[in-house]
């Protein structure tokens, strides 16, 4: 299973994909953009609204 995350620069939405995908189309590295959605790069950012983070996208379970 791929997963999918989408990209926030602030509270704005950048967009959604792989990070791969994500990476080329916001003009960084696969592992600069891969560095984005670890722990250690969202407590560096400290709330600034000119750092883009990644989150993953979770799925919802549908239960019968």
């Amino acid at each position: 299973m791929v997963k999918e995350y989408i990209a926030y620069q602030g509270d704005r939405p950048l967009g959604t994909g792989t990070v791969k995908e994500l990476a080329e189309s916001l003009g960084y590295t696969y592992n600069g953009m891969k560095f984005k959605t670890t722990p250690s790069a969202h407590k560096r950012s400290k709330g600034s609204d000119r750092v883009v983070l990644l989150y993953e996208i979770e799925e919802e379970v549908e239960e019968d």
